[in-house]
């Protein structure tokens, strides 16, 4: 990316997908202002890297064009405090007063709540996206329609079983897209290395979650009591022992959090995690992840899924603190000092899972994606990606890794189930 001008004054590498006069996108993830138990710092988007960013945009739009920073986080977020501690207000004062550029920064949930004890007490309506929603149907084209699940037993984060219904069902699956996002020419994904719960990875792909305006459209899990998850998994399901199972939710109900942290990281899947979707055998939460990045790459400005790309992208994973263990919400921070950017979210997912220590075509959303939907938004194969690095080992194609390199610890509910073997 302009290596001749590499150190150089006049380096500008984004220069290679970014035009003057474009609008350029910037999606953090930001998730929550806090962690219960760990802090922010592998929960969300460094503002440094935020502001890293901006400049190197700033400096391919020559000055001229659009500048958004913008993400949805979860319903009871408070995206101000979030923009205090990365420092979101900071970085567009200067920008004002040293260049009289505008950096615009938008929250683009339709609503926020504060809960209590894990319940909602209060509901407050916000302005969400100043450009707008458009309703996107994929229709044939969707994970969802490619398998037999129950549509009326799909669950979100905080959704509402009837709502969920309207935009899930035989007829259709449609997703709530921000038009700040479908208008821009470029989106630049800043995502966090981090596990999670339901997709076991919350990295670019899972990043796209924070596009949407309505969680109530986005199935996370299924409420039948298994997670959402495949006949072939029966087997695992069966060899639960009820018996230690109560034993564990009654020790768990007892003991402080940082044992109760380190039981669950011990025993692993439990009937609760089922339950929750939380664990290796959601069979839901991957098909809206891909689904998502579908959208990201083939709908147009009016939101008309089209045969040919419709944007550039461009990832940037930021490990230099990252998040393991009880992911996404309350990681244990990992300082790896790394960063891991590339035009193909799908490629950047899979080369980070490994350096996390994670097998890629163990986790759903590599492993069970349809070959049609393979095609479109990676068409090759995970072995040839070509992996370049200041980290001499790293130099080599993604099927040449051998050891695990900085093993994380997967979410309990993964256990022993996407690590690279023998780690």
């Amino acid at each position: 990316m302009d290596s001749d001008n590499f150190g150089k004054r006049g380096w500008d590498p984004f220069g290679l997908f970014i035009s003057s006069g474009q609008t350029v996108l910037l999606k953090p993830n930001f998730v929550k202002h806090f962690s219960e138990r760990h802090g922010v710092k592998g929960l969300i988007t460094h503002g440094s890297i935020i502001r890293a960013v901006a400049d190197y945009v700033y400096i391919a739009l020559k000055g001229k064009g659009r500048i958004i920073i913008a993400d949805g986080p979860m319903d009871d977020a408070d995206f101000e405090k979030i923009a205090e501690l990365t420092g979101l207000y900071e970085i567009q004062r200067f920008y004002a007063e040293i260049t009289g550029f505008n950096i615009e920064v938008y929250d683009l949930r339709q609503e926020m709540v504060i809960k209590k004890k894990g319940r909602i007490i209060q509901r407050t309506e916000l302005q969400g996206d100043p450009a707008g929603y458009t309703a996107i149907d994929l229709a044939e084209m969707s994970e969802f329609k490619k398998s037999t699940l129950d549509y009326r037993s799909f669950k979100g984060a905080e959704s509402d079983a009837g709502i969920m219904y309207l935009h899930h069902n035989e007829a259709k699956d449609e997703y709530l897209i921000s038009n700040t996002f479908l208008r821009s020419d470029v989106v630049i994904n800043i995502a966090k290395m981090k596990t999670h719960r339901r997709a076991g990875v919350t990295l670019s792909l899972k990043n796209l979650i924070g596009i949407t305006g309505d969680r109530n459209w986005l199935p996370h899990f299924c409420d039948n009591g298994s997670g959402g998850h495949n006949k072939t998994y029966g087997s695992d399901v069966k060899k639960l022992d009820n018996k230690i199972s109560m034993i564990i939710k009654r020790s768990l109900a007892v003991l402080a959090k940082p044992l109760r942290d380190r039981l669950r990281q011990y025993v692993g899947v439990t009937r609760s995690t089922i339950e929750n979707g939380n664990w290796y055998g959601n069979d839901i939460m991957w098909r809206t992840i891909i689904d998502l990045a579908h959208i990201n790459d083939y709908a147009d400005k009016r939101g008309v899924v089209k045969k040919e790309r419709q944007r550039k992208s461009f990832a940037i994973i930021d490990g230099i603190v990252a998040g393991e263990g009880d992911g996404p919400l309350n990681p244990r921070p990992k300082a790896c000092g790394l960063l891991i950017g590339g035009f193909n979210y799908l490629c950047v997912d899979a080369v980070t899972s490994r350096v996390m220590g994670f097998e890629p075509m163990k986790i759903p959303k590599f492993k069970r994606i349809s070959n049609e939907i393979w095609r479109r938004i990676c068409g090759t194969d995970l072995r040839d990606i070509v992996c370049v690095s200041n980290i001499e080992d790293w130099n080599k194609a993604l099927g040449d890794f051998k050891d695990g390199h900085l093993i994380f610890k997967p979410h309990y509910g993964w256990k022993r189930h996407i690590e690279v073997d023998g780690v």
